[in-house]
């Protein structure tokens, strides 16, 4: 015989949220975006100043690296295309750089020098500049540095600098600018 399940066949009440719930869901939603969307952008700006600085902090090192490892002088230069320095009047290193080897010691890249890395422009980066005007970081096959102490700083679209400080003996060190 067939057994009649007259729980199974009630029909249970309706689950859901109501329109007001809904509706306060949704401004409570709205509210907290309102407050976190300004964060954000201030967030990006730090991420695009980090990153920009992590790029170029490890190109020093490459650079440093690979004078010591070849027993050859190594430069990284600032370069608007790619393929040569930039000008002696172009101190913006925002547009990229070079890093080879200068075999012939001339400084200047030329068809028989290595090229160890190229970078081009860096996105989110109002400017990345030599704070004394230089336009190559030369590491002797020693790892020391050809000049003296010099220090580039990454200017984000918003927020504070970071300075990123190159001493003599190739040390590197960073520093956020609170100006």
């Amino acid at each position: 015989m067939l057994k009649y399940n007259q729980k199974a066949c009630t029909r249970s009440p309706l689950r859901g949220f109501t329109l007001v719930e809904l509706l306060i869901t949704m401004a409570v939603l709205a509210i907290l975006l309102g407050l976190a969307v300004p964060t954000l952008g201030g967030m990006l700006a730090k991420w695009h100043r980090d990153s920009a600085t992590r790029a170029i902090v490890s190109h020093l090192q490459l650079a440093r690296a690979a004078a010591i490892k070849s027993t050859r002088r190594v430069i990284m230069c600032n370069s608007i295309d790619g393929t040569q320095c930039a000008e002696a009047s172009q101190r913006e290193w925002s547009s990229g750089w070079l890093v080879f080897q200068d075999d012939n010691t001339n400084k200047v890249l030329d068809a028989d020098d290595t090229v160890i890395a190229v970078t081009g422009p860096l996105a989110g980066i109002a400017s990345l500049r030599s704070s004394n005007g230089v336009r190559q970081f030369v590491f002797m096959p020693s790892g020391l540095m050809a000049s003296g102490m010099s220090s580039l700083v990454v200017v984000p679209r918003t927020g504070h600098p970071m300075r990123i400080i190159i001493n003599r003996i190739g040390r590197l060190r960073l520093s956020e600018d609170q100006t």
